[in-house]
Protein backbone atom coordinates (compact mmCIF):
# COMPACT_ATOMS: atom_id res chain seq x y z
CA UNK A 1 0.00 0.00 0.00
CA UNK A 2 3.00 2.37 0.78
CA UNK A 3 4.34 1.51 -2.41
CA UNK A 4 1.33 2.34 -4.66
CA UNK A 5 0.66 5.25 -2.47
CA UNK A 6 4.43 6.63 -3.06
CA UNK A 7 3.87 5.46 -6.57
CA UNK A 8 0.15 7.52 -6.96
CA UNK A 9 1.81 10.45 -5.65
CA UNK A 10 5.14 9.98 -8.16
CA UNK A 11 2.62 10.08 -11.13
CA UNK A 12 0.60 13.22 -9.88
CA UNK A 13 4.08 15.17 -9.17
CA UNK A 14 4.92 14.21 -12.92
CA UNK A 15 1.75 15.02 -14.50
CA UNK A 16 1.89 18.44 -12.58
CA UNK A 17 5.15 19.48 -13.92
CA UNK A 18 4.62 18.20 -17.00
CA UNK A 19 1.09 20.23 -17.13
CA UNK A 20 2.95 23.69 -15.92
CA UNK A 21 6.32 23.68 -17.63
CA UNK A 22 6.48 21.41 -20.51
CA UNK A 23 3.60 20.96 -22.41
CA UNK A 24 3.73 24.86 -22.89
CA UNK A 25 7.29 25.00 -24.21
CA UNK A 26 6.06 21.97 -26.42
CA UNK A 27 2.95 24.02 -27.95
CA UNK A 28 5.22 27.05 -28.12
CA UNK A 29 7.83 24.51 -30.40
CA UNK A 30 4.70 23.71 -32.39
CA UNK A 31 3.50 26.64 -32.79
CA UNK A 32 7.05 28.28 -33.79
CA UNK A 33 7.45 25.95 -36.42
CA UNK A 34 4.09 26.09 -37.84
CA UNK A 35 4.99 29.59 -40.18
CA UNK A 36 8.49 27.63 -41.18
CA UNK A 37 6.08 24.91 -42.62
CA UNK A 38 4.07 27.20 -44.28
CA UNK A 39 7.02 28.37 -46.40
CA UNK A 40 8.12 25.27 -47.88
CA UNK A 41 8.40 25.63 -51.32
CA UNK A 42 6.74 22.36 -52.87
CA UNK A 43 2.98 22.17 -52.22
CA UNK A 44 3.28 18.44 -51.50
CA UNK A 45 5.97 18.81 -48.68
CA UNK A 46 4.36 21.71 -47.26
CA UNK A 47 0.73 19.78 -47.19
CA UNK A 48 2.23 17.15 -45.41
CA UNK A 49 4.88 19.46 -43.09
CA UNK A 50 1.19 21.42 -42.12
CA UNK A 51 -0.22 18.44 -42.08
CA UNK A 52 1.90 16.84 -39.51
CA UNK A 53 2.01 19.69 -37.40
CA UNK A 54 -1.49 19.49 -37.07
CA UNK A 55 -2.79 16.07 -37.37
CA UNK A 56 0.07 14.87 -35.00
CA UNK A 57 0.40 17.86 -32.79
CA UNK A 58 -0.34 15.03 -29.85
CA UNK A 59 2.97 13.40 -30.47
CA UNK A 60 5.08 16.68 -29.80
CA UNK A 61 2.82 17.11 -26.75
CA UNK A 62 3.03 13.63 -25.30
CA UNK A 63 6.70 13.31 -26.06
CA UNK A 64 7.58 15.91 -24.13
CA UNK A 65 6.45 14.25 -20.78
CA UNK A 66 10.46 12.23 -20.87
CA UNK A 67 11.84 15.56 -19.79
CA UNK A 68 10.67 15.41 -16.15
CA UNK A 69 13.28 12.54 -16.46
CA UNK A 70 15.88 15.79 -16.77
CA UNK A 71 17.33 17.89 -14.19
CA UNK A 72 14.91 21.32 -13.96
CA UNK A 73 16.80 23.23 -15.28
CA UNK A 74 17.63 21.80 -18.27
CA UNK A 75 13.57 20.65 -18.82
CA UNK A 76 13.07 23.36 -21.38
CA UNK A 77 16.33 22.72 -23.63
CA UNK A 78 15.68 18.87 -23.75
CA UNK A 79 11.70 19.82 -24.83
CA UNK A 80 13.45 22.02 -27.92
CA UNK A 81 15.68 19.30 -28.78
CA UNK A 82 12.89 16.76 -28.59
CA UNK A 83 10.18 18.35 -30.33
CA UNK A 84 12.75 19.22 -33.46
CA UNK A 85 13.14 15.42 -33.47
CA UNK A 86 9.45 14.17 -32.83
CA UNK A 87 8.47 16.97 -35.81
CA UNK A 88 10.64 15.49 -38.03
CA UNK A 89 9.29 12.31 -37.28
CA UNK A 90 6.10 12.77 -37.74
CA UNK A 91 6.70 14.65 -40.99
CA UNK A 92 8.57 12.26 -42.60
CA UNK A 93 5.89 9.36 -41.31
CA UNK A 94 3.10 11.80 -43.79
CA UNK A 95 5.84 11.23 -46.61
CA UNK A 96 6.48 7.61 -46.61
CA UNK A 97 2.88 7.37 -46.20
CA UNK A 98 2.43 8.78 -50.18
CA UNK A 99 3.15 6.33 -53.11
CA UNK A 100 6.67 6.25 -54.64
CA UNK A 101 8.30 3.68 -56.91
CA UNK A 102 10.89 2.34 -53.92
CA UNK A 103 9.01 2.89 -50.71
CA UNK A 104 12.01 0.89 -48.75
CA UNK A 105 14.93 2.91 -50.37
CA UNK A 106 13.23 6.45 -50.00
CA UNK A 107 11.98 6.00 -46.31
CA UNK A 108 15.68 4.41 -45.62
CA UNK A 109 17.02 7.78 -47.16
CA UNK A 110 14.80 10.12 -45.73
CA UNK A 111 14.97 8.61 -42.22
CA UNK A 112 18.66 8.83 -42.11
CA UNK A 113 17.85 12.40 -40.83
CA UNK A 114 16.90 11.07 -37.92
CA UNK A 115 20.22 9.93 -36.62
CA UNK A 116 21.37 12.84 -37.88
CA UNK A 117 19.67 14.98 -35.85
CA UNK A 118 21.38 13.18 -32.36
CA UNK A 119 24.62 13.74 -33.93
CA UNK A 120 26.49 17.33 -33.45
CA UNK A 121 28.09 18.58 -35.73
CA UNK A 122 27.06 15.65 -38.38
CA UNK A 123 26.77 17.64 -42.08
CA UNK A 124 23.55 17.98 -44.30
CA UNK A 125 22.99 15.47 -46.87
CA UNK A 126 20.20 15.06 -49.73
CA UNK A 127 17.89 13.38 -47.65
CA UNK A 128 15.22 13.49 -50.84
CA UNK A 129 17.97 11.75 -53.41
CA UNK A 130 15.17 8.82 -54.01
CA UNK A 131 11.80 10.93 -53.51
CA UNK A 132 10.17 12.62 -56.12
CA UNK A 133 10.06 15.95 -54.54
CA UNK A 134 12.85 18.07 -52.67
CA UNK A 135 12.28 21.76 -52.43
CA UNK A 136 11.48 21.77 -48.91
CA UNK A 137 13.17 25.61 -48.17
CA UNK A 138 15.72 23.75 -45.84
CA UNK A 139 12.77 22.63 -43.66
CA UNK A 140 14.23 19.14 -42.90
CA UNK A 141 17.83 20.77 -42.20
CA UNK A 142 16.82 22.88 -39.91
CA UNK A 143 14.73 20.78 -37.73
CA UNK A 144 18.04 18.55 -37.95
CA UNK A 145 20.06 21.89 -37.05
CA UNK A 146 18.17 22.25 -34.18
CA UNK A 147 18.03 18.96 -32.53
CA UNK A 148 21.83 19.11 -32.66
CA UNK A 149 21.84 22.43 -31.31
CA UNK A 150 19.65 21.32 -27.97
CA UNK A 151 21.83 18.33 -27.47
CA UNK A 152 25.17 19.68 -28.01
CA UNK A 153 25.31 21.12 -24.71
CA UNK A 154 23.96 18.38 -22.48
CA UNK A 155 26.32 17.72 -20.17
CA UNK A 156 26.56 13.69 -20.49
CA UNK A 157 25.87 13.62 -24.39
CA UNK A 158 29.17 12.12 -24.65
CA UNK A 159 28.18 9.47 -23.21
CA UNK A 160 24.33 8.82 -23.76
CA UNK A 161 23.86 10.04 -27.42
CA UNK A 162 25.58 7.44 -29.57
CA UNK A 163 22.75 5.34 -27.97
CA UNK A 164 20.41 7.57 -28.47
CA UNK A 165 21.45 8.35 -32.11
CA UNK A 166 20.97 4.68 -32.96
CA UNK A 167 17.32 4.36 -31.13
CA UNK A 168 16.82 6.80 -33.42
CA UNK A 169 18.37 5.55 -36.21
CA UNK A 170 16.25 2.41 -35.36
CA UNK A 171 13.20 4.27 -34.95
CA UNK A 172 13.48 5.66 -38.48
CA UNK A 173 14.34 2.10 -40.12
CA UNK A 174 11.11 0.98 -38.61
CA UNK A 175 9.09 3.72 -39.97
CA UNK A 176 10.41 3.07 -43.53
CA UNK A 177 9.64 -1.16 -43.21
CA UNK A 178 6.45 -0.77 -41.99
CA UNK A 179 5.58 2.03 -44.45
CA UNK A 180 6.51 -0.15 -47.10
CA UNK A 181 4.69 -3.25 -45.50
CA UNK A 182 1.90 -1.65 -46.73
CA UNK A 183 2.63 -1.65 -50.02
CA UNK A 184 3.32 -5.64 -50.21
CA UNK A 185 6.91 -5.63 -48.50
CA UNK A 186 6.06 -7.34 -45.49
CA UNK A 187 8.50 -10.01 -46.33
CA UNK A 188 11.10 -7.42 -45.57
CA UNK A 189 9.42 -6.60 -42.46
CA UNK A 190 9.58 -9.65 -41.00
CA UNK A 191 13.03 -9.90 -41.86
CA UNK A 192 14.22 -6.62 -40.21
CA UNK A 193 12.36 -7.81 -37.54
CA UNK A 194 13.85 -10.72 -36.89
CA UNK A 195 17.42 -9.43 -37.32
CA UNK A 196 16.89 -6.99 -34.04
CA UNK A 197 18.64 -8.04 -30.91
CA UNK A 198 15.07 -8.21 -28.17
CA UNK A 199 14.27 -10.20 -25.58
CA UNK A 200 12.69 -13.74 -26.89
CA UNK A 201 9.27 -13.11 -24.92
CA UNK A 202 8.66 -10.36 -27.68
CA UNK A 203 7.12 -11.70 -31.15
CA UNK A 204 8.81 -10.65 -33.86
CA UNK A 205 6.54 -7.84 -34.66
CA UNK A 206 6.54 -6.63 -31.27
CA UNK A 207 9.86 -5.99 -31.58
CA UNK A 208 9.13 -4.00 -34.74
CA UNK A 209 6.64 -2.19 -33.24
CA UNK A 210 8.93 -1.15 -29.88
CA UNK A 211 11.40 -0.19 -32.59
CA UNK A 212 9.08 2.21 -34.75
CA UNK A 213 8.21 4.60 -31.32
CA UNK A 214 10.48 7.17 -31.02
CA UNK A 215 10.28 7.13 -26.90
CA UNK A 216 13.49 5.56 -26.15
CA UNK A 217 15.09 8.28 -28.15
CA UNK A 218 13.38 10.62 -26.31
CA UNK A 219 14.28 9.00 -22.28
CA UNK A 220 17.77 8.73 -23.23
CA UNK A 221 18.11 12.69 -24.80
CA UNK A 222 16.36 13.64 -20.95
CA UNK A 223 19.12 10.99 -19.43
CA UNK A 224 22.13 12.88 -21.34
CA UNK A 225 20.82 16.19 -19.60
CA UNK A 226 22.59 14.64 -16.08
CA UNK A 227 25.44 15.11 -15.46
CA UNK A 228 25.82 11.86 -13.23
CA UNK A 229 24.25 9.89 -16.57
CA UNK A 230 26.63 7.30 -17.81
CA UNK A 231 26.95 4.04 -20.59
CA UNK A 232 25.18 1.79 -18.44
CA UNK A 233 22.18 4.38 -17.31
CA UNK A 234 21.91 4.90 -21.19
CA UNK A 235 22.14 0.66 -21.69
CA UNK A 236 19.49 0.35 -18.98
CA UNK A 237 16.81 2.68 -20.17
CA UNK A 238 17.19 1.87 -23.68
CA UNK A 239 16.76 -1.78 -22.59
CA UNK A 240 13.39 -0.44 -20.29
CA UNK A 241 12.18 1.56 -23.37
CA UNK A 242 12.86 -1.09 -26.36
CA UNK A 243 11.04 -3.32 -26.92
CA UNK A 244 8.37 -2.58 -24.15
CA UNK A 245 7.58 0.36 -23.71
CA UNK A 246 7.59 1.10 -27.39
CA UNK A 247 5.42 -1.71 -28.47
CA UNK A 248 2.92 -0.27 -26.23
CA UNK A 249 3.15 3.07 -27.47
CA UNK A 250 2.35 1.75 -31.15
CA UNK A 251 -0.27 -1.25 -30.26
CA UNK A 252 -2.18 1.05 -28.29
CA UNK A 253 -1.71 3.50 -31.07
CA UNK A 254 -2.68 1.02 -33.27
CA UNK A 255 -6.12 -0.37 -31.30
CA UNK A 256 -6.84 3.34 -30.94
CA UNK A 257 -7.11 3.84 -34.92
CA UNK A 258 -8.24 0.47 -35.70
CA UNK A 259 -11.09 1.80 -37.72
CA UNK A 260 -9.47 4.66 -39.17
CA UNK A 261 -6.46 1.83 -40.34
CA UNK A 262 -9.09 -0.78 -41.56
CA UNK A 263 -10.34 2.12 -43.96
CA UNK A 264 -7.34 3.59 -45.43
CA UNK A 265 -5.49 -0.10 -45.65
CA UNK A 266 -2.96 0.90 -43.46
CA UNK A 267 0.06 -1.43 -41.88
CA UNK A 268 -1.61 -2.44 -38.31
CA UNK A 269 0.56 -4.51 -35.74
CA UNK A 270 -2.80 -5.59 -34.45
CA UNK A 271 -2.87 -7.73 -37.36
CA UNK A 272 -0.13 -9.73 -36.76
CA UNK A 273 -2.45 -11.62 -33.11
CA UNK A 274 -4.37 -14.68 -33.79
CA UNK A 275 -7.86 -12.91 -31.77
CA UNK A 276 -8.24 -9.30 -30.20
CA UNK A 277 -8.59 -11.50 -26.87
CA UNK A 278 -4.66 -12.53 -27.53
CA UNK A 279 -3.53 -9.25 -28.19
CA UNK A 280 -5.24 -8.14 -25.05
CA UNK A 281 -3.25 -10.39 -23.22
CA UNK A 282 -0.18 -9.48 -24.76
CA UNK A 283 -0.75 -5.95 -24.20
CA UNK A 284 -1.11 -6.67 -20.43
CA UNK A 285 1.87 -8.76 -20.46
CA UNK A 286 4.27 -6.43 -22.17
CA UNK A 287 2.94 -3.36 -19.72
CA UNK A 288 3.51 -5.54 -16.62
CA UNK A 289 7.36 -6.42 -18.55
CA UNK A 290 7.73 -2.69 -18.45
CA UNK A 291 6.81 -1.88 -15.18
CA UNK A 292 9.56 -4.55 -13.81
CA UNK A 293 12.25 -2.84 -16.15
CA UNK A 294 11.71 0.31 -15.29
CA UNK A 295 11.60 0.08 -11.69
CA UNK A 296 15.15 -1.39 -11.74
CA UNK A 297 16.32 2.15 -13.28
CA UNK A 298 17.85 4.70 -11.43
CA UNK A 299 14.94 7.26 -10.48
CA UNK A 300 12.66 4.18 -11.59
CA UNK A 301 9.68 5.83 -9.74
CA UNK A 302 9.67 8.18 -12.11
CA UNK A 303 10.07 5.52 -15.12
CA UNK A 304 7.45 4.05 -13.71
CA UNK A 305 5.18 7.04 -13.40
CA UNK A 306 5.47 7.91 -17.17
CA UNK A 307 4.80 4.31 -18.30
CA UNK A 308 1.44 4.73 -15.97
CA UNK A 309 0.68 7.69 -17.89
CA UNK A 310 1.02 6.37 -21.37
CA UNK A 311 -1.15 3.52 -20.75
CA UNK A 312 -3.40 5.78 -19.33
CA UNK A 313 -3.46 8.47 -22.40
CA UNK A 314 -3.83 5.50 -24.83
CA UNK A 315 -7.01 3.79 -22.50
CA UNK A 316 -8.60 7.39 -22.32
CA UNK A 317 -8.41 8.14 -26.08
CA UNK A 318 -10.06 4.54 -27.20
CA UNK A 319 -11.59 3.24 -23.71
CA UNK A 320 -14.29 1.77 -26.05
CA UNK A 321 -11.47 -0.05 -28.02
CA UNK A 322 -11.13 -3.13 -25.16
CA UNK A 323 -13.41 -5.11 -23.67
CA UNK A 324 -13.70 -3.75 -19.82
CA UNK A 325 -11.75 -6.95 -18.48
CA UNK A 326 -8.82 -6.04 -20.99
CA UNK A 327 -8.66 -2.51 -20.29
CA UNK A 328 -8.91 -3.49 -16.27
CA UNK A 329 -6.08 -6.05 -16.97
CA UNK A 330 -3.85 -3.73 -18.74
CA UNK A 331 -4.47 -1.01 -16.26
CA UNK A 332 -3.28 -2.81 -13.35
CA UNK A 333 -0.45 -4.37 -15.05
CA UNK A 334 0.91 -0.93 -15.66
CA UNK A 335 0.46 0.26 -11.92
CA UNK A 336 -2.03 1.56 -9.29
CA UNK A 337 -2.32 5.06 -10.91
CA UNK A 338 -2.93 3.96 -14.49
CA UNK A 339 -6.32 3.93 -13.83
CA UNK A 340 -7.80 6.78 -11.88
CA UNK A 341 -5.15 8.76 -14.42
CA UNK A 342 -7.08 7.03 -17.41
CA UNK A 343 -10.68 8.26 -15.63
CA UNK A 344 -8.86 12.25 -15.43
CA UNK A 345 -7.54 12.65 -18.59
CA UNK A 346 -11.49 11.20 -20.16
CA UNK A 347 -13.10 13.48 -18.58
CA UNK A 348 -10.45 16.27 -19.08
CA UNK A 349 -11.47 15.35 -22.89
Amino acid sequence: MIDATKEGLETLATLRTYRAALLPTAREELAAWRPVAAKIPDPDLRRAAIGALGEKAANVEATAVLATLAPAADRAKVVRASAALQIAIDYLDVLGEEPVADPLGDGLRLHSALGAALQPGAAAEDWYRDHPQGEDGGYLDLLVTRCQEGVASLPAGEAVLPLARHAAERCGEGQSYTHAAATGMAGELESWGWNLQAPTEFSWWEVVAGACSSVAAHALIALAADPAAGEADAAAIDAAYFPAIGALTVILDDLVDRDQDLAAGEHSFLDYYDSPAEAAERLASIAATARRQTGELRDGQRHRAILAGVVAYYLAAGATALPAGARRRLARSAGPAARPLAAVLRLSR
